[in-house]
Protein backbone atom coordinates (compact mmCIF):
# COMPACT_ATOMS: atom_id res chain seq x y z
CA UNK A 1 0.00 0.00 0.00
CA UNK A 2 1.49 3.37 -0.95
CA UNK A 3 2.23 6.06 1.60
CA UNK A 4 -0.46 8.73 1.28
CA UNK A 5 -1.40 11.31 3.92
CA UNK A 6 -4.85 10.52 5.33
CA UNK A 7 -5.80 14.21 5.63
CA UNK A 8 -4.05 16.17 2.89
CA UNK A 9 -3.61 13.42 0.28
CA UNK A 10 0.10 14.13 -0.18
CA UNK A 11 2.10 11.32 -1.77
CA UNK A 12 5.27 10.66 -3.75
CA UNK A 13 5.66 12.93 -6.77
CA UNK A 14 7.82 12.34 -9.83
CA UNK A 15 9.89 15.02 -11.54
CA UNK A 16 12.21 15.18 -14.49
CA UNK A 17 15.50 17.03 -14.24
CA UNK A 18 17.43 17.97 -17.36
CA UNK A 19 21.00 19.02 -18.06
CA UNK A 20 21.81 21.41 -20.87
CA UNK A 21 25.01 21.86 -22.87
CA UNK A 22 26.33 24.61 -25.07
CA UNK A 23 26.33 28.38 -24.88
CA UNK A 24 23.37 30.69 -25.37
CA UNK A 25 22.57 32.21 -28.77
CA UNK A 26 22.74 35.67 -27.15
CA UNK A 27 26.39 35.01 -26.38
CA UNK A 28 27.19 33.89 -29.93
CA UNK A 29 26.69 30.16 -29.43
CA UNK A 30 24.41 27.75 -31.28
CA UNK A 31 22.00 27.48 -28.35
CA UNK A 32 21.42 25.14 -25.44
CA UNK A 33 20.95 21.45 -26.20
CA UNK A 34 19.43 18.87 -23.88
CA UNK A 35 22.19 16.58 -22.69
CA UNK A 36 20.38 14.25 -20.31
CA UNK A 37 17.01 13.82 -18.66
CA UNK A 38 16.73 12.02 -15.34
CA UNK A 39 13.68 11.01 -13.35
CA UNK A 40 13.63 11.70 -9.63
CA UNK A 41 11.11 11.11 -6.86
CA UNK A 42 10.10 13.74 -4.33
CA UNK A 43 8.72 12.04 -1.25
CA UNK A 44 6.30 13.70 1.15
CA UNK A 45 7.36 14.10 4.79
CA UNK A 46 5.03 11.45 6.26
CA UNK A 47 4.89 9.97 9.75
CA UNK A 48 2.91 7.00 11.00
CA UNK A 49 0.67 8.08 13.88
CA UNK A 50 -2.12 6.48 15.86
CA UNK A 51 -5.36 8.47 15.81
CA UNK A 52 -8.20 7.77 18.21
CA UNK A 53 -11.42 7.88 16.19
CA UNK A 54 -14.69 6.92 17.93
CA UNK A 55 -12.69 5.50 20.84
CA UNK A 56 -10.74 3.07 18.65
CA UNK A 57 -7.07 3.37 17.61
CA UNK A 58 -6.31 3.68 13.90
CA UNK A 59 -2.78 3.89 12.47
CA UNK A 60 -2.50 6.30 9.55
CA UNK A 61 0.19 8.15 7.61
CA UNK A 62 0.12 11.90 8.27
CA UNK A 63 2.15 14.67 6.68
CA UNK A 64 3.84 17.16 8.97
CA UNK A 65 1.53 19.89 7.68
CA UNK A 66 -1.48 17.79 8.70
CA UNK A 67 0.07 17.07 12.12
CA UNK A 68 0.43 20.79 12.84
CA UNK A 69 -3.18 21.52 11.91
CA UNK A 70 -4.61 18.43 13.65
CA UNK A 71 -6.53 18.57 16.93
CA UNK A 72 -4.06 17.23 19.57
CA UNK A 73 -6.79 15.34 21.44
CA UNK A 74 -7.02 12.87 18.54
CA UNK A 75 -3.48 11.65 19.29
CA UNK A 76 -4.21 10.78 22.96
CA UNK A 77 -5.96 7.66 24.22
CA UNK A 78 -9.32 8.83 25.65
CA UNK A 79 -9.59 5.74 27.91
CA UNK A 80 -6.30 6.41 29.68
CA UNK A 81 -6.76 8.06 33.06
CA UNK A 82 -4.94 11.29 33.72
CA UNK A 83 -3.47 10.99 37.24
CA UNK A 84 -2.07 14.50 37.38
Amino acid sequence: MPKICALTGKKTRFQKTSKRKGSAKKKGGVGHKKAGVHNRTVKANLHKKTLWLDGKPQKVWLSTKALRSLDPTLLVNPHKRNNA
